[in-house]
């Protein structure tokens, strides 16, 4: 049974640590629990402090249940391919499949097989980039919609431009870092950048990377993969300003639906191939993609609310907004840290994720 809400779900958040908004919790959540005022720039801890302890308990209860329910992004995940037997896919209607390494999946970004001498996209609307000239780029304008993003060449460390000082590749993989807002780790040592990239529309409203993902091919060409749903891909737009860059539209390859070139059911992670699948078998293909449940259960809040009080119970020494309590008092933190810990346990424990691998051996 796949169940996509339930009444006690807790709201989807607009994620902003800095302000103490994360995933599964909120600063807010946090002080009521612990029974204080809420968190504000000049106590002790600040907002932007439990938003980063919140921030670190989201990825501990992640690694804990070996599962999600935020986004990620995975990037390049490299699958055998097995060819099914002719008889078998009469009845099966699909000539092979793939199990992804994670369930709940949001958007296949990519499907590329390898032909033996490059990869072939078989998902999702794509553009291309190819530079020629990086030092007389200007500027490249991605529309979606009545939205649009000018990304801005520039020879310095600027975080709302991509560096084009240093040659082609370092010029293409700065403007991959540009639309997947990601922190620049390959070409900081050259750009001198500190912080992750980032860029919104020109309302200043839409960050790109809602939007668009991109993808630097071995050939210094760069991809980009609209992240709408379907084939809403196709109707984004891409131009260029300057003499050393050539792009090309979106093309639509999301050929999505069981009676198309492919289709997943999504809550298991498994694709299915029917008219176009990979010539090779060993790591015949790769798939970039995202997933995580599209529901926070209230007991995920709960565990992710109390674990963050436990960090800060543990730290009492550092903050003065906990009161370490007496008879007069009620519970005294001790017993609190043991309570709400003893609970976290449970919840991480009855949301673990177990896979199992089958020797075929």
């Amino acid at each position: 049974m796949v169940r996509i809400i339930a009444p006690s779900d807790s709201s989807l958040n607009s994620v902003n640590y800095a302000n103490g908004v994360g995933s599964y919790t909120t600063a807010i959540k946090v002080a009521a629990l612990l029974g204080i005022s809420d968190f504000t720039t000049t106590t002790s801890p600040t907002v932007a402090e439990v938003g980063d302890l919140i921030r670190r308990c989201e990825d501990y209860i992640d690694n804990a249940t070996n599962d999600s329910w935020r986004e990620n992004l995975v990037e390049n995940e490299y699958h055998d391919f097995e060819l099914f037997d002719k008889y078998l896919y009469t009845y099966a209607d699909y000539a092979g499949k793939i199990r992804l390494e994670n369930e709940h999946i949001r958007k296949v970004i990519r499907i590329q097989s390898w032909e033996g001498g490059s990869y072939r996209d078989l998902a999702s609307a794509v553009a291309t980039v190819t530079i020629s000239d990086f030092s007389n780029i200007t500027d490249i304008t991605l529309t979606a919609g009545s939205l649009s993003w000018t990304l801005t060449a520039v020879s310095n460390s600027t975080s709302t431009g991509f560096n084009n000082a240093f040659g082609t590749r370092t010029t293409a993989q700065e403007l991959c870092y540009l639309i997947n807002e990601q922190a620049p780790a390959i070409t900081a040592s050259f750009t001198g950048a500190t912080t992750s990239k980032g860029l919104n529309d020109s309302t200043d409203t839409y960050a790109i990377s809602n939007f668009f993902y991109a993808a630097l091919e071995t050939d210094d060409t760069v991809t980009i993969v609209s992240l709408l749903p379907g084939s809403d891909g196709s109707s984004c737009t891409i131009a260029k300003t300057g003499t050393g860059i050539s792009v090309a539209g979106f093309t639509n390859k999301e050929e999505y639906d069981r009676r198309q070139n492919w289709w997943d059911i999504r809550d298991s992670g498994d694709i299915f191939f029917v008219s176009e699948f990979p010539v090779h078998k060993k790591y015949a293909l790769k798939v970039t993609y995202t997933y995580g449940n599209g529901r926070v259960p209230a007991t995920i809040e709960d565990a992710a609310t109390k674990l963050v009080c436990c960090e800060m119970i543990a730290s009492d020494d550092s903050y003065t907004l906990l009161d370490s309590g007496g008879s007069t008092s009620g519970i005294d933190l001790k017993s609190k840290y043991d309570s709400y810990k003893a609970d976290v346990d449970k919840i991480i424990k009855m949301n673990r994720r177990v896979m199992y691998y089958l020797d075929g051996n």
